[in-house]
């Protein structure tokens, strides 16, 4: 059967999968390991980038991986970190409890396969403190700990014979006429052949929306389908909720840890090439400033609750007010001391800390090499020497914590489509650094056992409505994504990123926000749609179509009543007067509640509600009970 869009054919694959996903990271690899697992083999995984992709090219200091303590004497259970989890604002607890449950099958399964934990020699894997956790439940394997963790996985799924579709990027959900179940995917192959997949089950494991931000610390090669799923009305939880910390710029990285801890300088140059240590306009003395700067590593999440009496979020602020105000160019630098620093006489906890760690040095680069050499040779593998070059930084978009809304087997709101690791939203207002990782694995191995539970069923779909339905969604979409304007979609996708960077950042205000929305709606009307371009053309529709959903819920948020909270400031305008030394008004009202957000394809509206968190359950644990209800099915 032949089918057309733009011009340009349209091939529908023959077989129908058990199981497609869309996406091949460490999240995706994952479900489609334990699904074979389970028995689940006629299975694909379909990726835009096998190298790309945020898990294999991203990471920190000591990138984090979160789970139970199972060291030392410090007692911990699926329910103490499951409160942890929940107590960070806005997430769900039955999702909490979730996370926490299968958080140490997850690490074992990651470590049996060959991810290189460190533990000591009685095999305790020990463990440290990250942001926003009371215990050392935190576990590395250097910089690079995701990259590993997608090799291990990948190579697994290599050995079961798992089949990679690669170079394939999904553009369209395919569901049925009331938008209850999908039953497919539109593909673009090669930047410019068009397929079509059939499956039972569709688990998105596309990371999350990089492709929002022209100023980002995601890498190039990630971009996200969350505006896929957006397109077909999927419900998202927690849009607006991100995390933002500083990053390089010319290298892409997260500049936590480590890199805080040895308390490099903070240079601004201004456009005539003079060169200062800004910090010290925003802190009372060297002794502050510095305190603050190590402070950094722990809590490098920026957050509205750590600026006033000189926390370590006021650098962030700093960093805007130079680069965004006063127009100067921000850079670590690693070779010098802040000016009056004595490392002899350091705060108490920070000389402390690098005394443990056995890195008291006279410098910054003295300290950074004792204790993580790896996060030093990291970017000189980039061409930049930390012990001779400046590195240039800005406040960027790190991670989404919202993203689409998932029940406790990260179904979303529509049947049969999954959404996994970062692209599920799972994470509430604040979450605990390295939790994103331990999600991703929770959320595949769960929506592995909810589709290999329910494999044996009749399937409703029969292969002339599949094809018929197929042409008439084609038809309709075409007609969505046409357009006679003057500007290329590459153009616009790149106003639109710009648009995003200024008004969906770190600091928001209503006034930015609707007048954001007003440009987006202006970008529609400007597109020419070129059909030798569908990789551009279908790019600057989910990142406007997203875009929008994210702007309007950040303008619903502040009309309700919303205040800073999370990752995020609240100013009553961008360019007015910037009071940092103030304390913001904190939310208080939303903390319970979920913002669940839906663009509506049929009127082309964006609509939003709260609602409560739904609490951590108080599940059934005797074992005679729980070994029925599972051994029966139960549980499903």
């Amino acid at each position: 059967m032949s089918a057309a869009f733009l011009g340009q054919a349209v091939r529908l694959n023959q077989a129908v999968f058990d199981a497609l996903i869309i996406g091949a990271g460490a999240a995706g690899c994952n479900a489609a390991v334990h699904l074979h697992g389970k028995g689940v083999s006629n299975i694909a995984m379909l990726t835009e980038d096998r190298t790309g992709g945020t898990s294999r090219n991203t990471g920190s200091d000591k990138q984090t991986y979160y789970k139970p303590a199972c060291a030392g004497a410090a007692g911990d259970s699926p329910r103490a970190m499951a409160e942890t989890l929940f107590q960070g604002g806005s997430m769900d607890g039955d999702l909490a409890l979730c996370e926490a449950a299968h958080a140490l099958q997850e690490f074992f399964h990651l470590a049996a396969i060959g991810v290189e934990f460190p533990h000591n020699k009685y095999g305790e894997f020990a463990g440290y403190q990250t942001d926003h956790d009371p215990l050392p439940r935190a576990s590395s394997t250097g910089p690079y700990t995701s990259k590993h963790m997608t090799g291990r996985l990948e190579a697994e799924a290599l050995r079961r014979n798992i089949r990679i579709i690669d170079r394939t990027r999904a553009v369209k959900l395919l569901t049925d006429r009331g938008g209850s179940r999908a039953f497919g995917v539109l593909c673009l192959e090669d930047r410019r052949h068009l397929t079509v997949y059939f499956a039972k089950n569709i688990i998105f494991a596309t990371g999350g929306p990089a492709g929002l931000y022209a100023d980002t610390v995601y890498p190039a090669s990630q971009f996200g389908a969350s505006g896929v799923l957006a397109r077909e009305g999927i419900v998202f939880a927690n849009i607006t909720e991100w995390q933002y910390g500083i990053g390089s710029t010319a290298f892409r990285w997260n500049l936590s840890g480590s890199y805080q801890q040895v308390i490099p300088r903070y240079i601004a140059v201004d456009p005539a090439g003079g060169e200062r240590e800004f910090l010290f306009g925003y802190f009372p003395d060297a002794a502050a400033l510095a305190c603050a700067v190590f402070l950094k590593g722990y809590q490098w999440p920026f957050s509205p609750e750590r600026i006033e009496q000189g926390g370590s979020s006021l650098i962030d602020c700093a960093i805007y007010t130079e680069r965004r105000r006063k127009g100067s160019r921000v850079y670590l630098d690693f070779t010098r001391n802040p000016q009056g620093l004595n490392p002899a006489a350091m705060d108490p906890a920070a000389r402390e800390y690098l005394a443990r760690s056995g890195a008291l040095g006279d410098t910054p680069l003295e300290r950074l090499l004792r204790l993580n050499p790896q996060a030093y040779r990291l970017y000189q593998s980039q061409g930049i020497d930390l012990a001779r070059d400046y590195l240039e930084i800005d406040v960027l978009p790190q991670h989404h914590n919202g993203g689409a809304a998932v029940n406790i087997w990260w179904e979303t709101s529509i049947g049969g489509v999954f959404a996994i690791g970062e692209c599920a939203g799972t994470h509430g207002v604040k979450r605990p650094g390295g939790s994103a990782l331990n999600a991703g694995q929770v959320g595949g191995l769960r929506a592995a056992l909810y589709i290999a539970a329910h494999i044996g069923e009749a399937w409703p779909f029969e292969r002339p409505w599949l094809e018929a339905r197929t042409l008439e969604i084609l038809g309709d979409f075409e007609k969505d994504c046409a357009g006679e304007g003057s500007e290329s979609a590459d153009a616009l996708l790149r106003r639109a990123q710009n648009i995003n960077s200024a008004a969906a950042a770190f600091l928001r205000a209503l006034p930015e926000a609707e007048a954001a929305q007003t440009a987006l709606a202006g970008l529609e009307r400007e597109l020419r749609a070129d059909p030798r371009d569908l990789d551009a053309l279908f790019r600057f529709q989910e990142t406007r179509l997203l875009s929008t959903l994210l702007l309007d819920a950040i303008a619903y948020y502040i009309k309700q009543g919303g205040q800073s909270r999370g990752s995020y400031l609240i100013l009553d305008r961008l360019d007015g007067a910037f009071g940092v030394q103030e304390p913001p008004a904190l939310d208080s009202r939303f903390g319970g509640s979920v913002l669940l957000s839906r663009y509506e394809p049929s009127t082309r509206r964006c609509v939003h509600t709260a609602r409560p968190v739904h609490p951590i359950p108080e599940p059934e644990t005797w074992f005679e009970k729980v070994w029925h209800d599972y051994t029966s099915g139960n549980i499903y």
